[in-house]
C-alpha cells in the first residue's frame, strides 16, 4: 500500500480525524488528545511555538498521528526545539485497526525528523506515555533509537494504585491532616457542562496568586479547563465552608480508565491547612468510585541530583504512591540544521 503524510492544515476535519486516530490506538493517552495537543500549542506562542503536526494515510486512508510543535527551547540559546510546551513530543500513535505499528512507526520517525528539520528544530525530544505499562517500552524506545540515532532515557514516575484500601495505605500524617481539616472545607468534583466560565476564571486567578506571577496566556487556561470542560478529566475543587473563599483546585486528567495529576493551584492563604492533601484525597475517593486502577502522579526526582524542591515534591507523592512507580521512556536527538 501506499503510504504518505499529510500535514494537518490540509486536512478538512483535523481535529475530529486527530482525536478518532487517538481513541482508537493502543498508546495514545491524555497527552496525544487534540485538546492536550490544543493546549500545549497555546502555551508555547510566547515560545513562538508553531504546529508541524502530521497524519499518516496508507491506501488513502488515515491511519496515524505525529504531534509535533517547533518552539524556542527553555533553555538560553537552545534554539528552536521540536517539542511541546510540557517538555517532550508524545510519540506517534496508529490506530490498532491498521496493525503493521512497527512498520508505521518506521515510516513515522524519518517523517518527524525531516518535518522538524524543514522547521529549523535543533533538537527533537520524544516520549512513550501510554495509559498503563505493558513491560515492552524499554525495547520498543530503545529499538527505534538505535534505528535512528536517538538517545534513550527513563525515569520512574509516581502510580497510586487505586483499591478500595488506598486511602488506608497513605502517609499516616496524611490521613491526620484529613481528619483535622476536611470538615473546614467543601470539596466538589466539577466537570462537563458544570464547568462554568466563572470557575475557570477562578482558576486563572487562583494559579497566578499561587505562583506569584502569570507565566503563560490567558487563553491557555481556557484550554486547559477543556480537559473538564469536554470530558478528560474534572477538578476537585476546594471551599473553605466559612468564608466561601476558593481556597484550592486540583485538574485531574482521566482518559481510558487511566488517571494522570495535571494541574493544581492552592491559594496561599490556606497553605496551613493542607489543602493540597485534601484536594488529592478528594481526587482518589472520586477514582474509587469510577474503578479508575491507577493514578499516575509524574516523576520522582533523582536522589543524587534532583533539587530541594523536587525533592519536597517527590517525598509528598510518595506519601500517596507507596513505593509505586512505573519507568517512562523517552528519547533525544539533536539535529545539524545546517
Amino acid at each position: 500500500m501506499h503510504t504518505q503524510t499529510i500535514n494537518i492544515g490540509d486536512v478538512s476535519e483535523a481535529p475530529e480525524l486527530w482525536q478518532r486516530i487517538v481513541d482508537a490506538s493502543r498508546d495514545g493517552w491524555f497527552w496525544h488528545t487534540w485538546i492536550t495537543h490544543e493546549f500545549n500549542l497555546c502555551a508555547g506562542e510566547t515560545s513562538g511555538a508553531e504546529d508541524h503536526s502530521f497524519f499518516i494515510y496508507d491506501g488513502g486512508e488515515a491511519v496515524g498521528v505525529v504531534p509535533l510543535i517547533v518552539q524556542e527551547g527553555a533553555e538560553e540559546g537552545a534554539g528552536r526545539e521540536a517539542t511541546y510546551y510540557s517538555g517532550f513530543l508524545p510519540w506517534p500513535c496508529f490506530s490498532e485497526d491498521a496493525g503493521q505499528s512497527e512498520v508505521l512507526e518506521d515510516f513515522a520517525f524519518p517523517e518527524l525528523e525531516k518535518y522538524a528539520r524543514q522547521a529549523g528544530a535543533r533538537r527533537i525530544r520524544v516520549r512513550l506515555t501510554p495509559p498503563r505499562s505493558s513491560g515492552d517500552e524499554e525495547a520498543w524506545v530503545k529499538r527505534v533509537a538505535a534505528k535512528y540515532g536517538y538517545e534513550p532515557t527513563h525515569f520512574d514516575s509516581h502510580v497510586v494504585a487505586i483499591t478500595d484500601k488506598t486511602l488506608d495505605m497513605v502517609r499516616e500524617r496524611y490521613r491526620r491532616y484529613h481528619k483535622k481539616y476536611a470538615p473546614l472545607f467543601m470539596l466538589n468534583i466539577i466537570e462537563g457542562v458544570s464547568v462554568s466560565p466563572e470557575l475557570e476564571e477562578t482558576y486563572f486567578k487562583l494559579h497566578i496568586k499561587d505562583a506569584g506571577k502569570q507565566v503563560r496566556s490567558r487563553e491557555s487556561y481556557a484550554k486547559q479547563v477543556d480537559t473538564a470542560r469536554k470530558g478528560e478529566g474534572f477538578y476537585v475543587v476546594a471551599v473553605h465552608a466559612e468564608s466561601r473563599v476558593t481556597a484550592g483546585m486540583l485538574l485531574v486528567s482521566l482518559y481510558k480508565n487511566a488517571a494522570y495529576d495535571n494541574s493544581v493551584a492552592v491559594d496561599p492563604d490556606f497553605a496551613d491547612r493542607y489543602v493540597g492533601h485534601l484536594l488529592k484525597w478528594r481526587a482518589i475517593e472520586e477514582l474509587q468510585q469510577r474503578h479508575v486502577p491507577t493514578y499516575e502522579l509524574g516523576p520522582k526526582a533523582d536522589s543524587a541530583s534532583g533539587t530541594a524542591k523536587e525533592l519536597g515534591i517527590t517525598h509528598f507523592k510518595e506519601g500517596w504512591s507507596r513505593g509505586h512507580t512505573r519507568p517512562i521512556w523517552e528519547m533525544e536527538k539533536s539535529l545539524d540544521t545546517k
